[in-house]
């Protein structure tokens, strides 16, 4: 399989996704600890380097909660630290987080928006976006909590790679967050305030998971990540034809130039450079696997002319379709 390149601007980022340790112990500062009622509190601020703002963690025996209150200078990538398998609850009040599961696979995550999943032997990462302040809340349970409160065989948790994974915050769940958020550290050291808590987000959570199962998919339209990921799809699904920058963008309800500069920001490269990339990507793989001649392979992916196909093919991959086919 030919894995995906993906290309980041150095200069807007910040990649800590080799950093072995917990990522809180390099981008900010243990500002203040103690202990009360069995849950211990850790606050930090971040460092200048990287942004400013406060990480807020609260841990007992068998929960544990993160409210995250920041804006990033660059865009952060990490590898989160997972050892056993967990039930990870978040809710992004604001902000923009990609989850990267494999190569091909991402989870797009933004503003006013939730997820509930199992996870186990995650081995992906997860980039946070810079442009907008990040506020966000983290609840992480280990399995044995749900299998010693009964929840185990009472709903079928989701995975990260399932469909219908992110939901969105709705107005109830927004004012339980907000109330938690903004509750002094010290009252919220409490352990049945904080197990009351995930018990009431817990089941809000499955009430609208079940009601979101039988609803089609659909991307709204508000949420740029959404647009963008259609937009890769849309050209995915469509590599025999050259769609326009601006049909792009009036079928997203965005102007074109408005719509690249975003994939820009995200993504790393313009929507034309990526579309050549999935063209070329998709010849390379008929190249291997069939025999067609370059001139059918050239219009497959959007080619009428061979001569054209030939040059864009080589001034990506380095070589024309005929060299590459002889290397195989």
């Amino acid at each position: 399989m030919i894995k995906k390149r993906r290309d980041f601007n150095t200069e807007e980022l910040c990649d800590l996704r080799s950093f072995p340790k917990c990522i809180l112990e390099e981008i900010a500062v243990n500002t203040n600890s103690f202990t009360s009622d069995a849950v211990a509190v850790n606050q930090y601020h971040l460092l200048p380097k990287y942004g400013n703002g406060t990480i807020t963690n609260y841990s007992s025996e068998d929960i544990e909660i993160t409210i995250s209150r920041y804006q990033l200078c660059k865009d952060l990538l990490y590898k989160p630290i997972i050892h056993h398998e967990i039930l990870q609850i978040c809710f992004l009040i604001t902000g923009e987080k990609i989850i990267y599961l494999n190569d091909t696979q991402q989870v797009f995550y933004e503003n006013r928006e939730s997820y509930m999943a199992n996870i186990d032997h995650f081995n992906g990462y997860s980039r946070i976006l810079a442009e907008k302040p990040f506020k966000e809340l983290k609840v992480v349970l280990p399995k044995a909590f749900l299998i010693n409160h009964g929840l185990i065989n009472d709903f079928d948790f989701k995975n990260l790679t399932d469909e219908k994974l992110i939901l969105p915050i709705t107005e109830e769940l927004l004012n339980i967050l907000l109330s938690l958020e903004q509750k002094n550290p010290l009252e919220k050291a409490n352990r049945l305030y904080l197990r009351a808590k995930v018990f009431e987000l817990i089941a809000l959570q499955i009430e609208l998971y079940k009601k979101n199962e039988d609803r089609p998919l659909k991307t709204d339209q508000n949420k740029i990540l959404n647009t963008l990921y259609e937009v890769k799809q849309r050209i995915k699904a469509t590599i025999h034809k050259n769609i326009t920058l601006t049909e792009l963008g009036e079928d997203m309800g965005i102007t074109g130039p408005a719509l690249n500069k975003e994939f820009i920001r995200v993504f790393g490269c313009s929507i034309h450079d990526f579309t050549i990339s999935e063209k070329m990507q998709h010849a390379k793989l008929l190249l291997e696997n069939s025999e067609k001649m370059v001139y059918q392979i050239a219009e497959e992916v959007g080619y009428k002319n061979s001569t054209h196909f030939t040059a864009a093919f080589k001034k990506k991959v380095g070589v024309t379709p005929k060299q590459y086919k002889k290397q195989l």
